[in-house]
């Protein structure tokens, strides 16, 4: 069955050495729909460029990303794959807001019009760059506990760190889900 859809699909370059397998398996598997696929993955996605931008463009860097802006405006559906999560993304929308849908603390949504666009922005940056600058503290374990962070976190296919912030970060979501459903 072919389904004419172009799909623009994109994974995280920093999670290519841990999530590599995993991105093939969703480009994989989207592409047994027989749409049209454009990626960064494929190898294709600056076939969308015309060759008046490619003699225009001639940083790398800069052809890189207008390809993938081009291949986003072409593309009726995004497909992300987002197991390596260390970007804030911002979802705007004047109907609906999809933090309330969607829980991840990387995941910031939010219903805007043209009186309150900008300081949603502007709160957004902030965030971003809060999650983006993490800070130091040291922390002493009993070996048990190490042994246990070890053994759970590789399980989960984290380290220590990574685990525990995981922990924090399911703790702060279950309190602030606790605290709206007591004020309801």
């Amino acid at each position: 069955m072919y389904i004419h859809m172009v799909i623009f699909y994109t994974s995280s370059y920093y999670g290519k050495a841990k999530y590599q397998k995993w991105y093939d398996l969703v480009r994989k598997t989207i592409k047994e729909f027989h749409i049209e696929l454009l990626s960064p993955e494929e190898g294709n996605y600056q076939d969308v460029l015309n060759e008046e931008t490619k003699r225009h463009i001639t940083d790398p860097k800069v052809l890189h990303y207008e390809a993938i802006r081009q291949s986003i405006h072409q593309a009726e559906v995004m497909i992300v794959e987002v197991s390596h999560e260390k970007k804030p993304v911002l979802c705007l929308s004047i109907h609906e807001d999809f933090s309330k849908k969607i829980h991840n603390d990387y995941f910031v949504g939010a219903r805007y019009n043209e009186h309150t666009v900008k300081s949603i922005i502007q709160n957004f940056l902030a965030r971003a760059r809060e999650l983006t600058l993490s800070k130091r503290f040291n922390m002493f374990l009993y070996p048990s506990q190490i042994d246990y962070l070890e053994k759970i976190g590789k399980q989960s296919g984290m380290n220590m760190s990574e685990y525990i912030r995981h922990l924090i970060n399911l703790d702060k979501r279950n309190t602030r889900l606790g605290e709206t459903s007591q004020g309801s």
